[in-house]
């Protein structure tokens, strides 16, 4: 049940306000992008910054509260008018009913998975999921009862000898963090459905520019928004998206575990959001002709990325996620030390964790995103000494390029 009810002057029609019912429907994917979810209060251009604790309770939200709708605008914890606006703009982007944001991608992941399974509940995933994932399942779930088995993600036949009569949900990434392998996701959701089970993917290394899930099958997909919908590296944020029946699920545990959204970034994801068909062709074409040089560089074992026919998934990434993506994984000769040896001689690509942003940032995940993961697991994965995930921005790339040279001239 959606029950909205937003400031007067943002549901007035009298100086042509579009209201959220009155809105015109988006065909495409930039015009989604910019015009989809923003509320035009007070006939402002962009959605006002909803700086506000808690609405007035009018007898309609009062009817919402006692309905359990939770876009019913009455306490920020719950949603606010600039998390609607979010909401709104992913849905469309991702070509979903309904969804909800969070204050970080592991609020988001956390909560929807915690949704979804009790006590003596079963998961297959994967031991190369972002490494918070794989944390969350290998410390928190046994606290609770909740089994794990992990799988090899872009192995079908390996994720269904892993289901067991109490698995309730197939976890996986489009992309994985940070090897970058690729996930037939299609048919994963078809495996899904053939055993009545919750398909749930985080898609933040592709984006909703890359790929939409859901139309492949996909029952949820999860997104850290700190990444490329946000797109800038000034929020930290999360979403999931997907059925109205699913959501509704999920937003009891966002109000249960306080992982709601802050307006304020909010407001900078929508923002971000705009922009983001402009930016990911940028981003991906510097990736892709990185990738390509990088492949043919002497002090480079190898290369993942899923434009090069190399990949061992690339028949799958033309299929799955033919634009490809802005990230780049590598190894370089000589094992860490000559990772950090290279790293260190960057001097425009910067030397941070997370990704997505208009800049380039590089880092090892042996001592940084996967530090805590067991090296014998991480190196199965394929996270041997010397990998490099490497997230490339909106530069130049002949600038690029220059700047990866400097640092290999430090190993």
């Amino acid at each position: 049940m959606r029950i909205v009810q937003s400031p007067p002057s943002s549901r007035s029609n009298e100086r042509g306000t579009l209201t959220k019912e009155s809105k015109p429907k988006f065909t495409h994917f930039a015009s989604k992008a910019v015009h989809s979810g923003t509320n035009h209060v007070g006939d402002a251009v962009n959605t006002p910054i909803f700086q506000s604790s808690t609405y007035k309770l009018t007898d309609e939200r009062y009817a919402g509260w006692a309905a359990g709708a939770h876009h019913a605008l009455l306490y920020t914890r719950i949603t606010s008018v600039n998390a609607e606006a979010v909401i709104d703009k992913i849905c469309a982007l991702e070509g979903a009913e309904d969804g909800e944001v969070f204050s970080s991608g592991m609020a988001a992941i956390s909560s929807t998975l915690m949704a979804i399974l009790s006590t003596g509940d079963h998961v297959v995933a994967s031991a190369d999921v972002y490494g918070g994932t794989y944390g969350l399942m290998t410390e928190e779930f046994p606290r609770f009862g909740i089994e794990v088995t992990m799988a090899d993600m872009t192995d079908v036949s390996s994720y269904e000898a892993a289901i067991q009569e109490n698995t309730k949900v197939l976890y996986i990434e489009t992309l994985t963090n940070p090897v970058l392998k690729v996930c037939d996701v299609e048919a994963m959701a078809t495996l899904a459905k053939k055993h009545g089970l919750v398909c749930i993917i985080d898609n933040t290394f592709a984006s909703p520019w890359a790929c939409n899930p859901l139309s492949l099958g996909a029952d949820l997909v999860i997104h850290s928004t700190t990444k490329y919908l946000g797109g800038h590296s000034d929020i930290i944020g999360g979403a999931v998206v997907g059925s109205k029946e699913h959501i509704e699920n999920i937003f009891h545990r966002k109000v249960h575990f306080g992982g709601s959204a802050d307006p304020n970034s909010c407001f900078l994801l929508e923002r971000g959001m705009r922009t983001l068909h402009v930016r990911m062709p940028q981003i991906c074409d510097n990736a892709a002709e990185l990738a390509k040089r990088l492949d043919a560089h002497p002090m480079i074992e190898r290369v993942n990325h899923p434009s090069l026919s190399s990949h061992p998934q690339y028949a799958v990434a033309q299929r799955i996620m033919p634009r490809g993506t802005g990230m780049i994984g590598f190894v370089v000769k000589g094992g860490d030390d000559a990772a950090l040896s290279f790293m260190r001689g960057l001097e425009m690509i910067y030397e941070a964790t997370s990704l997505g942003g208009v800049e380039s940032l590089v880092e090892c995940p042996f001592n940084s995103s996967h530090m805590m993961i067991p090296e014998d697991v991480r190196h199965a994965a394929g996270m041997v000494p010397g990998y490099v995930r490497m997230s490339i921005g909106i530069e130049d790339i002949e600038d690029l390029w220059a700047d990866i040279e400097r640092g290999f001239a430090s190993v």
